[in-house]
């Protein structure tokens, strides 16, 4: 029963992504950036770690998630200011970097 826990967020995550990829790729792309933002996964995330975790579990998720936010953005403008130099999948691969680069820093340094 654990295991059809999973497959459900796996495809609930999933479906997202289908529905995303299916506006951006017919042009409606601030519907399709509207409906990745809307806090659909961080609200099945925050209950899913309610239930499995409780109140306590939360809490500090969502605070990762603020300081998670710095890296964040430093991705996406990667993304749009690197793409049209580089192409798309140098500047993903950059800002990929990027991301993993600064929220090690911010893991380090929070550690300390």
């Amino acid at each position: 029963m654990v295991g059809l826990k999973y497959l459900l967020y796996f495809l609930i995550g999933g479906s997202i992504i289908s529905i995303v990829t299916y506006f951006a790729s017919h042009s409606r792309n601030l519907v399709a950036a509207f409906l990745a933002n809307l806090p659909v996964m961080t609200l099945i995330t925050f209950l899913t770690i309610y239930y499995e975790a409780g109140q306590k579990a939360v809490v500090p998720y969502a605070q990762g998630l603020v300081i998670m936010l710095f890296p964040w953005l430093a991705y996406i403008f990667s993304v749009i200011f690197l793409s049209s130099r580089l192409g798309v999948v140098p500047s993903l691969l950059l800002g990929v970097a990027l991301y993993l680069l600064l929220a090690y820093f911010i893991i380090f340094v929070k550690r300390f």
